[in-house]
Formats: C-alpha cells, sequence, structure tokens
C-alpha cells in the first residue's frame, strides 16, 4: 500500500462502519501491489460480528520480489473505540512510528482477524514449516503462556491445518483471536477446530505487527485504516 493509498483507506472505512447498521456495504479494496481484493469487512470463523479492514499489505520472499500471499488486517471495530481511545485522533502516520500502539494490539484487548490470499501456488508443507519458523521462536519468548509442552501442542495442532497438499493461488486464509486467546480459523473454506492458546496468538500477529516483523512496510501498511475506525461512530440524526 503506497501513502496515497491512506486517505481512500480511512474514507472507506469511516463510511463503511457508519454504514452498516443500514446496509451491507459490497465495497472492497485492493493490495495495489497484487490486485487482490479484500473485502471491507468480514466475519471471522466462528464469529457472530464482523470485524473491519484497516490495511492490507503483500508478502514477498527472495532478492526476486516473488510474491507469495496478500495479507489484510481487520478488527473488532466498537472495541477498538474502547480499547484504543488514548489513540483516536493519532493520524497514521503517527501511528506507523508509535510501538506502543503496536504494543497494545498485541496484548489482544480486542479481537484480530488476519486474512491472506495466496498469489501463487505453494506446497502446504512449505507453507505450514513457514509459520512453524516463524511462530515457534515468537511462542519461546511469549510470557502469557508459560507451559511449554502446551505451546508445542498447540504449535503441532495449528501446524496440522495445512495439511492440504497445496495452497493455490487464490487459496483464502483466515485466522482471527480474541482477547481470551482463542484462535479461530479457515484454510480454503474449511474451518478448523478452535485453539486455546494465547501464545499462539499473540506470536501469530507477532510475526506482522511485533518488533521483528516479516515486512517492516507492510506492519505500517496494516495500520493506515486505524484513524478512520477509531473515530466514534456518529449518533443518529432524528427524523
Amino acid at each position: 500500500m503506497t501513502r496515497s493509498d491512506l486517505p481512500v483507506l480511512v474514507l472507506l472505512v469511516t463510511v463503511s462502519v457508519s454504514a452498516a447498521a443500514q446496509a451491507p456495504v459490497p465495497d472492497t479494496l485492493r493490495e495495489p501491489r497484487s490486485g487482490t481484493p479484500f473485502p471491507l469487512s468480514l466475519t471471522p470463523p466462528g464469529g457472530t460480528s464482523s470485524h473491519w479492514i484497516t490495511g492490507t499489505a503483500i508478502r514477498q520472499r527472495t532478492i526476486f520480489r516473488v510474491k507469495i500471499y496478500a495479507f489484510g488486517l481487520y478488527i473488532d471495530a466498537e472495541s477498538a473505540r474502547a480499547s484504543l481511545s488514548r489513540f483516536a485522533g493519532v493520524p497514521a502516520s503517527t501511528l506507523e512510528r508509535d510501538e506502543r500502539f503496536y504494543r497494545q494490539l498485541l496484548d489482544l484487548d480486542v479481537a484480530l482477524t488476519l486474512r491472506l490470499v495466496m498469489t501463487r501456488t505453494v506446497d502446504a508443507d512449505d507453507a505450514a514449516g513457514a509459520f512453524d519458523d516463524a511462530l515457534r521462536r515468537r511462542m519461546a519468548r511469549a510470557v502469557a503462556d508459560t507451559n511449554g509442552a502446551g505451546r508445542l501442542e498447540a504449535l503441532e495442532r495449528f501446524r496440522g491445518y495445512f495439511g492440504v497438499g497445496t495452497l493455490t493461488t487464490g487459496t483464502e486464509i483466515v485466522f482471527s483471536c480474541d482477547p481470551a486467546g482463542r484462535l479461530t480459523s479457515s484454510v480454503g473454506g474449511h474451518q478448523h477446530p478452535p485453539i486455546d492458546s494465547r501464545s499462539l496468538c499473540r506470536a501469530l500477529f507477532d510475526v506482522y505487527l511485533g518488533e521483528d516483523p516479516i515486512s517492516n512496510t507492510g506492519k505500517r501498511s496494516l495500520i493506515a485504516g486505524f484513524p478512520g475506525l477509531l473515530v466514534a461512530a456518529p449518533e443518529p440524526q432524528p427524523d
């Protein structure tokens, strides 16, 4: 996402959240480098309420910048306005440099959702291995769960969710964590049993929002829409 996209995203999110009570919003936001469409809102696996998009980015590998998947961050906007109220009114250009903001997101006081869309076909075992490498060291230092055996069990269960042969171009993967540390997920439209592991939840979002993210540019892009979402919903107007 380029800086020129930010006003558009803030406007779309603000308008869409305001309109949500009136009618479904069909608009989508496209990740600019891959053209992958992302709905402005989605209901996470096993959820009942909508989460709203805050930004999109692309995962690239190797010096040739091969695009692997596009990803977008979604959040429970109503809870975010309460949990992140001290950041209301702060522009995205300031939030993207504020590590306190990212740390508060990683505290999981509000439900977060990640939507990934494959932009090339990848062997599922390779994808599982990549997540395993990224998550294992992060889970080892997660302070919320000190039970080492529990962490490994949760990670093995999560890895097993990729046992689908190949992740073809266009395959959608959705992960969502609530404040209780309950991970719900779907891969290729197949919803998997939830995993109760706060350390796994924190590690998963740390991959994208932590101090050592897979992409610093992507990390900044994911919070582009927060200024619009943190604005209080307008009061209903009298007839």
